[in-house]
This record gives structure tokens, C-alpha cells and sequence, in this order.
């Protein structure tokens, strides 16, 4: 017996891990009615989804799927209607099949059972669900039941390199061109405990419930590399009008009394110092039909997005946490760029404004006006006349400049004070004007 566990441990440590980068097709799901009344309302038709690349973490023997519209785990159904909860849970064949069985409460009068089974072999993993449910309404019995599948292929996985392509292939003229592998992550590090908390998921980001239902939702705590940390945030309800109808205990099972009235809960969660609040709208039995066609939520109440909150390596339980909020940090960024734009465009204003009312020197082309002639050796001055002595007060004129030959014989006189200059003279030294030529 020895000898059989010990072959069959190793025989489980060589399986290759599972975690990388899969592909899921779309998931399938077929109904089948058996009693279904009038006062049942609509009769439940396929809601399936579409596929895309997703990432698998494989840790503790439990996988995590991330991608293709929701968060995943091996260790829950796949189905989360309100009201109904995991009863049990199996892992067989070595680590590769899971088997999730959940039903709804004992006191529930909505009678439903799921069971969800997943089986992987080393690059293939298929997903198959089937659900029961009754629940009688107005004298009125409403019976369906449910199948889900849904598979996953493998496209690369984690620690292998990419493949490389030969340099002697020629590609061929019609084939498409080889798609360009993603970069090598570094090597996983689910196999042992998780690292730092890096990142706090909450499924679903928003919930619809009745007035005396019951969900758990699904925390994920994960370190930088995507990988389950272990650690369990921290629930609470806000302030408000129905927080003293609701409860949630440490697992994030939130509980509505039956006497709530209508109306939004916040529930808080945390870790670290860090969290998200989850919007809960609690609606009447009566009222819940109409206000899921209105909420734009799936048909199960939820919203396909998780709330998320980001935690930057820190202290959970000894170590220390900083938190980091991206969000503010762009605020401030945003907020400086315009205050700095608008104090260049007020500088470059005030410029403009000043070189506008800078007052415009006059452009002085007038030359000098010529000295009197010097008296001669008799002391007589020449009978051509020279400029009037300037009024009391007034600046002194510059000196004339001697007139050359040619205009010597004719001067010039201003028309506005009288002022007498040469003839090569052009403006008036006292005002300005221009000059005219003496009869």
C-alpha cells in the first residue's frame, strides 16, 4: 500500500500545472420544462455567452478562472441565483475533476439544486452543470430544469516559453500570418502561499435582491502575480435607511429580513485599509420582475463586473499596507496641468496687453539746423536772415547746420513760428514743420 500511495503522489507531481492562458468557448445552456403555469411568469429560454481568452491559477487544488465575462472557481457553481449556497464540495482523479453541489435553504419555498462538475485533463478542461428547480406560486406548481457546458483549450501554459519559428519554413502565400505570442511571465507562484495583497475583487459589483433572500458573494484577495493570498477582507453594512433590515457575516453571506422595504444598501468591503462598496437594491417579491428589466443586470440579479479595489504591497495581519488610489492621484495631475495653462495664457496676455499701450516714439528725421554764419572781420552778420531766438521757456533749438553752396544764397522759414533756416534745412527745430523756401 506504500508503494501504490507513493507512485500515485508521484504520479500527481509530475502532472503539468494548469495555470496560463486558456480560451473558452461559449457557454451553452438548455432548459426543459415540465410544469409550468400562467402565474409562474415568462417561461425560462437559453441564456448563454460568448467566450475569449481567460487566465487559470491553479493553488491549494482548486483552479481560479478569470476572463470571459465573470470570475470563476472550481470550488463553487457556476449558477448564483439569490438564495442558494454550496451544500458540498469534492476533488477526485488526482486533482483534475471537482464536483460542487448547492442548493437553496431549508426554509426557502423556491426549491432549487445545482450541481456543477469540472473535469481538466492536461490541456483541456470542460465545465458541465445541472439544475433543478421548483417553486410553487398562486396555487400554481413551476418546475424547469437546466444543463450548462461550457470548455476550455489551452493556449500557452505558465513558465513556457513561446514557441519559435523555424527560419528555414517559408511562410506559405495564402496562409495567415503566424499571430505574435504574449511576453513570458515569470514563473508562478500560486504553487506555495500567496504573496502581498495586491488587488481586492468582489463578485458581482452589483446585486438585485427580494426582500428576504439570502447571497454570499465572492471575495478575491490576489498578490501582484494573480495568485489567492489567503487573506479574508473585512464585511460591513454603511449607514443608511435598510441597514438595520440586512446582516452579512465574515464569509459575505448577506441576509435581508423579510419585512425590508424597497430601496439601496451599500455593503463595505475592505482589506487593509482599502475596499469597494457593492450596491445592493433590496425590491419587493412583488416589484423584482419589473425592476431586473429595468436594472440592466443579468437575468440572475448581478452585474457582470466585479468591484475592485486596488492595494499596493503592504500589511495584512503584521506587515504594513499603503493603498494606492490611482484615481486621485490623475485629479491632482489633471488639476496642475490647467492651472499651469492658464497661468502661461494670463503671462502671454499681460504681455500683449502692455505692447499695446507702449506709446510709440516719434521717429526725430529732422537734421540739426545749421549754426548762424560768424560774423565778419567788421562784426556785420550777413543780410540773409537766421532763426528767431527761441520763446521763454522753451528747449534751446538744436544748432543749425551750415548750408552748402548751392542753397546758401536761398533760405527756408517755417510757417508756423517764422523761424528762418538754411536752405538744405527740411523741418522746423522747434515744432516740427515742415519748412518752405523764402520768396
Amino acid at each position: 500500500m506504500a508503494l501504490v500511495l507513493s507512485s500515485r503522489r508521484a504520479a500527481a507531481q509530475d502532472k503539468p500545472t494548469l495555470s496560463g492562458s486558456w480560451t473558452a468557448s461559449a457557454l451553452t445552456e438548455s432548459w426543459s420544462v415540465a410544469d409550468w403555469g400562467e402565474a409562474c411568469g415568462p417561461r425560462p429560454a437559453p441564456q448563454g455567452s460568448g467566450g475569449g481568452p481567460v487566465q487559470i491559477r491553479e493553488q491549494g487544488g482548486e483552479l481560479s478562472i478569470v476572463g470571459a465575462g465573470r470570475a470563476f472557481s472550481t470550488a463553487e457553481c457556476w449558477e448564483q441565483m439569490p438564495g442558494i449556497s454550496r451544500g458540498s464540495h469534492s476533488q477526485s482523479g488526482g486533482g483534475r475533476f471537482w464536483r460542487t453541489r448547492c442548493t437553496s435553504a431549508a426554509n426557502d419555498s423556491r426549491r432549487a439544486a445545482i450541481t456543477t462538475s469540472i473535469s481538466a485533463t492536461d490541456s483541456s478542461i470542460s465545465l458541465n452543470e445541472s439544475g433543478d428547480y421548483t417553486f410553487v406560486i398562486k396555487d400554481t406548481s413551476c418546475h424547469a430544469t437546466v444543463s450548462r457546458s461550457r470548455s476550455y483549450s489551452l493556449v500557452r501554459r505558465e513558465g513556457d516559453t513561446p514557441p519559435v519559428a523555424s527560419a528555414s519554413a517559408a511562410p506559405s502565400a495564402s496562409a495567415p500570418p503566424p499571430a505574435t505570442p504574449p511576453e513570458p511571465r515569470s514563473p508562478s507562484r500560486c504553487s506555495g502561499s500567496g504573496g502581498d495583497p495586491a488587488r481586492l475583487e468582489v463578485h458581482p459589483g452589483k446585486k438585485l435582491l427580494r426582500a428576504g433572500d439570502k447571497f454570499t458573494f465572492r471575495a478575491l484577495v490576489l498578490d501582484a502575480e494573480g495568485c489567492a493570498t489567503g487573506t479574508r477582507p473585512t464585511w460591513s453594512i454603511a449607514p443608511g435607511p435598510l441597514a438595520r433590515t440586512a446582516s452579512v457575516d465574515p464569509a459575505g453571506t448577506l441576509t435581508i429580513a423579510a419585512d425590508s422595504a424597497e430601496g439601496k444598501l451599500d455593503l463595505s468591503v475592505s482589506v487593509g485599509g482599502k475596499g469597494v462598496t457593492v450596491s445592493v437594491e433590496v425590491a419587493s417579491p412583488e416589484h423584482y420582475d419589473a425592476l431586473l428589466g429595468l436594472s440592466g443586470l443579468n437575468d440572475a440579479g448581478e452585474a457582470e463586473q466585479a468591484a475592485v479595489a486596488v492595494i499596493a504591497a503592504g500589511t495584512i495581519g503584521g506587515r504594513t499596507a499603503v493603498a494606492v488610489d490611482g484615481a486621485r492621484e490623475r485629479k491632482v495631475l489633471f488639476v496642475a496641468i490647467v492651472g499651469a495653462l492658464a497661468a502661461v495664457l494670463a503671462f502671454v496676455g499681460l504681455v500683449l496687453v502692455r505692447r499695446g499701450r507702449r506709446p510709440t516714439d516719434p521717429i526725430d528725421d529732422d537734421p540739426p539746423p545749421s549754426s548762424a554764419p560768424e560774423p565778419d572781420s567788421e562784426g556785420a552778420r550777413p543780410s540773409s536772415p537766421g532763426p528767431r531766438a527761441p520763446a521763454p521757456g522753451a528747449p534751446p533749438a538744436p544748432a543749425p547746420v551750415a548750408p552748402t553752396p548751392a542753397n546758401a544764397a536761398r533760405g527756408k522759414i517755417c510757417p508756423t513760428c517764422g523761424g528762418r533756416y538754411p536752405g538744405d534745412a527740411v523741418f522746423c527745430g522747434k515744432d516740427a514743420t515742415t519748412l518752405v523756401l523764402l520768396n
